[in-house]
């Protein structure tokens, strides 16, 4: 059956892109929803769409690629259209409120040009009744006739538009000038788009407003036209964006890919509730308003919601999933934030002295709340260090391989991250000074990422690692590959999606067979190891040193010395470190472990 192959023994989907899509550069930001067809690391599309239909069979195999085709067209048809119209066009209530506001001023503004320049009518002259003293109109104002018949029309105006905000429907005319408004500012809106009628209604409410201004000032009373709003100047938030992420020469520091990435994202939804607005137009008022809309949200959403527009999917019953934390909300402030701070230092809030980050707006977390990750204790490491990974050798499939089985015993015996181990390249488990194998945590590797400057390091490994048999997995693999490729052959490059699937794994893996909290995951690990690296007596300095924080000052950067391959070590040796790593023991926790 067409896209179905057999590849290893289990049967895969492998569906190509058309012509107009493989290998074709991405246009950024790219939707998350379409994110599957794009090249993570080239950030082109892909040539091929595969998936695992994980069965051996091939008739179950050949019902379940039904799915995937119907999915696969979806897709393609999804991106074609975006690339073609561009992305879809919404219209915000800040938006609204703005060109129904500049409706009103138009036809104030009309009203003092009419009556400035007058109608020039005068019955007594069209009739012959005019006293011989009488003039034609010079257009200087208006003439009484221009003043009764003026105000008879306006009038008449006001009565009809008072009947349609009654009735709550438009008139044509009033359809007529919400259509330009929409055409001038180069907006997609269709006829029964909500937005439609929120824009008739708001235009009612302006043509009142102007008309009731109008009969006043017929009246002899003071109406001045309200000054239009200045253009904000500077680049637009998406600009911004764009700026922050990518800047600078080489060397210079930018964001993490992952940084960008949930920075793409939280831009992408302030703009679906306020529209792309000039980062110098941005309020604390909007800002807050994002903030509050975020809270609302969930953690995690099904991918047919997640499509949504943010004002859309603040309209769905979210009561039955779980919400995001307070936390969570900060951090997706302090990235937009971050985004408005780069803007500021190159100079575009210059004409605003007293500018100040609008998103500024963070929730107060409760102190319990900051600190949500909890180191293991002794009776949930041995469950699971006797569960059947490590006690039985099993390796499941999420677990992907040898991951399952090293990724937690690394972590337990270094406090790296999960990031730091899943990029590890055979090359970066080497013999340095004196023969002492360490870790080499660096982001000099092509898909290599750390979370800040100070996480590069190198880490001796534990006489438990060594003797549980890490280096003679270095050294199988490095028998058959060269020093650059990943170390784990399940995390070959993009890393970060088969991280959080991982993840994702280990969590459900960790609370079926150890611990089933909220604050027990995989970072537990790194807070089970700082924990007893103090137990055993290490300086702070030191295990500052070897789990990659940053601290002391300063001072800290002195006495660094440049290693035989060229980098900085953290200004400690290798066999001081060796020496205090070694210290590090759980002592009433008995590996019972199976490497088979």
């Amino acid at each position: 059956m067409k896209f179905v192959q057999r590849r290893a023994g289990r049967y895969e989907f492998r569906f190509p892109l058309p012509d107009v899509l493989a290998g074709k550069p991405a246009p950024q930001p790219w939707p998350d929803s379409m994110a599957v067809l794009v090249n993570a690391r080239t950030g082109r599309f892909k040539t091929e769409l595969i998936r695992s239909l994980q069965t051996t069979e091939r008739k179950s195999a050949e019902r379940k690629v039904l799915a995937h085709i119907a999915d696969a067209h979806r897709l393609i048809d999804q991106a074609q259209r975006y690339l073609r119209e561009g992305p879809p066009k919404s219209i915000t209530p800040d938006q609204i409120a703005a060109m129904a506001r500049e409706h009103e001023i138009h036809l104030l503004s009309q009203d003092e040009l009419i009556r400035e320049r007058g109608l020039g009518l005068n019955l007594a002259v069209e009739i012959d009744l005019a006293e011989e003293d009488e003039r034609p109109h010079d257009g200087l104002g208006m003439t009484d006739d221009d003043l009764d018949v003026y105000r008879l029309g306006i009038a008449d105006l006001d009565q009809n538009v008072r009947a349609q905000s009654a009735k709550m429907r438009a008139g044509e005319a009033i359809s007529s000038f919400v259509n330009r408004a929409v055409e001038q500012r180069g907006m997609t809106l269709h006829p029964e788009d909500p937005a439609w009628r929120q824009l008739e209604h708001a235009f009612i409410k302006a043509q009142r407003s102007a008309f009731s201004g109008i009969l006043a000032r017929l009246e002899g009373d003071e109406v001045p036209t309200p000054a239009r709003p200045s253009e904000p100047k500077g680049e637009t938030l998406t600009a911004s964006l764009t700026l922050w992420a990518g800047a600078g020469g080489a060397g210079a520091r930018k964001p993490q890919p992952s940084s960008v990435a949930e920075a793409t994202r939280a831009v992408r939804r302030f703009v679906e509730l306020h529209g792309d607005l000039r980062i110098t137009a941005i309020s604390k008022v909007q800002a807050r308003a994002f903030r509050d809309a975020l809270v609302k949200l969930p953690k995690a959403l099904p991918v047919r919601l997640g499509r949504l527009p943010l004002p859309e999917l603040l309209k769905q019953d979210l009561s039955k999933y779980p919400r995001r934390n307070a936390q969570t909300v900060n951090k997706t402030l302090a990235l937009l934030s971050g985004i408005l701070a780069r803007a500021e230092r190159d100079g575009f809030f210059e004409e605003l002295p007293a500018w100040s980050n609008p998103f500024h707006v963070g929730f107060d977390v409760a102190p319990a709340e900051r600190e949500p990750y909890e180191p293991f204790s002794t009776a949930e490491l041995q469950r699971l260090f006797s569960s059947p990974v490590f006690a039985k050798g099993e390796r499941p499939l999420g677990g992907r391989g040898e991951a399952a089985f090293w990724f937690p015993l690394i972590g337990l015996f270094s406090g790296a991250r999960r990031t730091e181990i899943a990029q590890l390249k055979i090359g970066d488990v080497r013999a340095g000074e004196g023969g002492i194998w360490y870790l080499d945590i660096t982001n000099e590797g092509a898909d290599q990422n750390l979370k800040t400057v100070s996480s590069a390091r190198s880490v001796p490994v534990h006489k438990e690692l060594i003797r549980l048999g890490l280096l003679d997995v270095v050294a199988a693999r490095a028998k058959t590959q060269p020093q650059t490729a990943p170390l784990w052959p399940e995390f070959a490059a993009p890393i970060d999606p088969k991280v959080k699937a991982w993840t994702k794994w280990f969590g459900r893996y960790l609370g079926i067979h150890a611990v089933d909290h909220s604050a027990k995951t995989f970072h537990s690990f790194r807070h089970t190891f700082k924990r007893a690296c103090r137990e055993a007596g290490l300086s702070e300095e030191v295990h500052n040193a070897l789990t990659g924080h940053s601290g002391g000052g300063v001072g800290r950067r002195y006495g660094r010395e440049r290693r035989a391959d060229g980098t900085l070590d953290c200004g400690i040796s290798l066999p001081r470190l060796q020496a205090e790593i070694d210290k590090v023991s759980y002592r009433d926790l008995k590996l019972l472990i199976d490497k088979s």
